[in-house]
């Protein structure tokens, strides 16, 4: 196995760190969310892997561990950050070469129309009107993430953008549901089965025949240490 480290910032239930934990020599997966840490936790327990660190911690209040990590992701999550705060930590914690990845999907497209837009207005109203993860489904920035990572320490910015279709069946749409920051088992608790029930409702409501189509795309913002 490589010796490379990763570090992962925002990690949620580790959907980035434990997939990429298969393949290098470890992850530290970072989140402010107790619920999300712990999730994590069992679910690399379920995978097996030993080689993921989960820290329970704003990324901009990490120690700094100079020049320790290869790579660092920040997987949907960047909006919520004190971007320019944690942008100058990761450049002194990457080997120089090192690159941060910051990654963010945009869904764009989907059969029947608008159940995406459906879900999500049904989990935030589940919610009460904002996630558990943030304030609101959106944090609006006058300044974009490229151009927070134009001004900053990191150079050779690369933008690359991956067009994806993915048909979903109920039960598997439900499973990654649980797999978010919103919908973690932990996080609902006792309340598991009522938002089940609200969810399975709604979507079904969409689609009849419980099968759904999404497109749309990943932009990932790859940025080196000098």
């Amino acid at each position: 196995m490589t010796r490379v480290r990763a570090i992962d910032l925002g990690s949620g239930t580790g959907q980035i760190s434990i997939p990429l934990a298969r393949s290098i020599a470890g992850v530290v997966s970072v989140d402010p969310n107790d619920e999300m840490i712990e999730e994590g936790r069992r679910m690399a327990r379920e995978n097996g892997l030993t080689n993921i660190e989960f820290v329970l911690s704003r990324s901009e209040d990490l120690p700094e561990r100079a020049s320790t990590f290869r790579i660092a992701t920040i997987a949907s999550s960047f909006h919520w950050m004190e971007r320019e705060i944690v942008l100058a930590k990761l450049c002194r914690m990457l080997e120089r070469g090192g690159c941060v990845a910051i990654i963010d999907r945009e869904r764009c497209g989907s059969r029947p129309d608008g159940w995406t837009i459906a879900m999500w207005k049904e989990m935030q109203e589940f919610w009460g009107g904002s996630f558990p993860a943030g304030p609101g489904t959106l944090r609006q920035m006058a300044v974009s993430h490229r151009q927070v990572l134009d001004v900053s320490a990191f150079t050779e910015i690369t933008e690359l953008r991956h067009y994806y279709e993915h048909e979903w069946h109920i039960d598997d749409l439900l499973g990654y549901l649980y797999s978010t920051s919103a919908g973690a088992p932990c996080t609902l608790g006792r309340r598991r089965d009522e938002f089940t029930e609200r969810m399975r409702g709604s979507l079904l409501s969409c689609s009849p025949s419980g099968s759904f189509l999404e497109q749309g795309y990943i932009t990932t913002l790859l940025g080196y240490r000098p």
